[in-house]
């Protein structure tokens, strides 16, 4: 009775956590406590070395009141005066680190220590970082401490690191051992010392929010160095929820090594002031559905997304940029963002969603509430996953999506679509399934002339409507800052040279016309060899059949087989089963000779085979021999039907004896 009680409570706790979660999405970043007080300190004419510093003292004061805001570089004014919280500049100093040198003179009485670390020892300067999160102190280099101590007397203790380990490994493995334990789970972070034109190391503005976290920071080649790698992140407390941030060394790669441990990816590296942004509260928020107009064949109906949006530097610089852009509202345009927003920064998207415009739409950028790779990402851990992204997108009013690398088909698949709650998702390919939102392909465009050519490319269909998506790489629109302007050049451009080809919507209306238009209640499809009502087969590698006279009909043979043969068979597009419809599947067949047949089909039931596209029917039909044309019955309530068998097909039927000949096959709806 103790075990069975303790079972119960435990899913009792889990039902609980799943509640609390759809009512808001929070507690999936480190919050720093608000300030009263905001002071500003402008860094950007500093060198790097002082820049970084700065950073974790920045970091190391917010931790307990997060009252320090930094101008990096000239545009980070304006989301500090968007977000109307008052602030006080402080006077600055005079000569070189005039920035570093004005923040040290306010806070020196809150630095305890410093750790000196090498600059030609990269992992040094993660140890000093860490070191100094977690006992009040900075990182410094020796001639920056020689500066500060020399100009304002500050006499705490200096502990020089620069010698105390001979490599990385050995760094980390001491680290995982004496620091982890006081490492927030939520956050780790991979952040490099990069370099630009104006300084020898610059670091990566991120730092201050890493500090701040008191997460794990590290630098270590996820392909060379990637056992290590993998030794950090399979510490307790790690898993789903747990973000990587800051940019690893294989760029998006890290998914690679992430995603098996359930870490997802937030990229950051170069977001700024993420300490500040995060003392503001946590808020929800929501958009109007999307709005189907009427599809017509011959038309190609498509949006346009600005990429990138899962990178928080992203939506706090280029895409903020481009939202000033005046020709912003006068095309349909959507923007990625990442859903953790509304917990690290929601003055930020409050922003966002006070500028909005009829023709904006905000999107969740891939994969979800993290960047993931689908098919990478821990299987066992994947559902709950999948309810995260559902919970932070509501959460953020995203209505829709983004897969990344999923397999098509796969149980991760088929739990992602099941589960994500988008009421569209953007993709490759297209694809309508019941039980499903609808996916459409997003072509990729790398400037202005290529998203001319890209959608250009798309020839209409006179037999019914095509729906696409062009996906504008935000790097190369990034010229100027005009990017909206482009895209309204383009679309002048396309539709003076195509008058009436093309319709452009947004994401959420788009996917609204498609479900409009798929929802046709077409009574029933069939198919034989001599005539076809939508129902057509589909012939496959595991799945040969031909055309015969036989038994005084003309049929199709499928043969008998030492190996699976199947009868492949797909519907049309407009034939879509409502979620719960029964359908009844008729075969007419001969009834000769023996063996089984068997029907799988794609259905809604993701604890089937693959996700439950190969979901196979209970009932097997059985060959008495009789020698006589017969019709079997298979009834179905939960019909998938996304052309997701082999060959885009939706069903087969299975020849488990000898030669197998099948006369029609018609597929009919059965009203509740």
């Amino acid at each position: 009775m103790a075990s069975a009680n303790k079972i119960l409570l435990i899913l009792a706790l889990w039902l609980f956590n799943d509640v609390r979660m759809a009512i808001g999405a929070s507690g999936l970043f480190p919050k720093m406590p608000a300030a009263t007080n905001v002071y500003v300190v402008n860094i950007h004419k500093d060198s790097g070395d002082a820049w970084m510093t700065a950073w974790a003292l920045q970091g190391m004061i917010n931790q307990r009141s997060a009252e320090v805001y930094l101008i990096n570089n000239p545009w980070d004014w304006g989301p500090l005066k968007d977000c109307g919280k008052p602030y006080l500049e402080l006077p600055r100093l005079t000569g070189t680190n005039a920035g570093l040198r004005t923040l040290f003179q306010k806070y020196q009485g809150s630095v305890k220590k410093m750790f000196i670390y090498d600059p030609h020892k990269d992992w040094t300067w993660y140890m000093a970082m860490m070191y100094g999160a977690q006992q009040n102190g900075i990182p410094v280099t020796k001639s920056i401490e020689h500066e500060l101590t020399s100009e304002f007397g500050w006499n705490g203790e200096v502990i020089d690191l620069r010698s105390r380990w001979a490599n990385r490994i050995e760094a980390y493995d001491w680290a995982l051992f004496n620091l982890m334990p006081n490492c927030t789970k939520k956050v780790i972070f991979a952040t490099s010392n990069r370099r630009d034109k104006y300084r020898e190391r610059i670091g990566n503005p991120i730092t201050d929010y890493a500090v701040a976290s008191k997460g794990f920071i590290f630098w270590l080649d996820f392909d060379t160095e990637r056992a290590e790698v993998e030794k950090i992140f399979r510490t307790p407390g790690y898993g789903v929820g747990t973000s990587l941030m800051g940019y690893c060394s294989t760029g998006d790669g890290g998914n690679y090594v992430a995603n098996p441990f359930g870490i997802g990816y937030v990229v950051s590296d170069l977001y700024a002031n993420g300490s500040f942004w995060s003392s503001f509260p946590d808020k929800t928020y929501t958009q109007s559905p999307g709005r189907a107009i009427k599809a017509e064949p011959g038309k190609i109906y498509a949006h346009i997304i600005w990429s990138d949006g899962d990178n928080l530097e992203f939506d706090q610089n280029p895409l903020y940029k481009f939202w000033h852009d005046p020709a912003r509202g006068t095309i349909p345009v959507g923007t990625e963002l990442a859903p953790g927003l509304q917990e690290l920064n929601s003055p930020l998207l409050d922003w966002y969603y006070s500028k909005m415009t009829t023709n904006d739409e905000l999107v969740a950028g891939p994969t979800g509430s993290q960047y993931i790779f689908i098919e990478y990402y821990n299987e066992y851990l994947f559902p709950k996953w999948c309810n995260l992204t559902r919970a932070w997108c509501e959460g953020a009013g995203f209505h829709s999506g983004h897969i990344w690398m999923g397999d098509i088909p796969s149980l991760k698949y088929s739990e992602y679509m099941a589960m994500c709650g988008f009421d569209g998702v953007l993709s490759e390919g297209f694809k309508i399934k019941t039980g499903f939102p609808p996916e459409v392909e997003t072509t990729g465009a790398d400037n202005e002339e290529d998203l001319f050519k890209q959608i250009a490319s798309i020839k209409p269909d006179p037999t019914k409507p095509i729906f696409w998506g062009f996906t504008c790489i935000v790097g190369g629109f990034y010229q100027g800052d005009h990017g909206y302007s482009a895209i309204k050049r383009v679309i002048d451009r396309i539709n003076a040279a195509y008058p009436g080809r093309y319709v452009f919507l947004l994401p959420k209306d788009e996917f609204a016309t498609i479900r409009a238009y798929y929802n046709t209640d077409m009574p029933n499809v069939s198919g034989s060899p001599d005539s076809t009502n939508g129902l057509t087969p589909v012939l496959q590698d595991d799945g040969h059949f031909t055309t015969v006279d036989r038994e005084g009909r003309h049929c199709w043979l499928v043969n008998q087989s030492t190996s699976p043969n199947y009868f492949y068979l797909a519907v049309p597009d407009a034939f879509r089963p409502k979620i719960g419809q029964t359908l009844e599947i008729d075969l007419a067949y001969f009834d000769g000779g023996t063996g089984d047949v068997a029907m799988d089909y794609d259905s809604t039931d993701i604890s089937g085979t693959l996700g439950g596209v190969y979901k196979r029917y209970p009932y097997l039909l059985h060959r008495q021999n009789s020698g006589q044309w017969e019709v079997a019955q298979f009834y179905v309530n939960d019909a998938g039907f996304g052309h997701l068998e082999n060959g885009g097909s939706d069903f087969r039927f299975q020849n488990e004896g000898d030669d197998l000949l099948i006369g029609g096959v018609e597929v009919r709806r059965i009203k509740p």
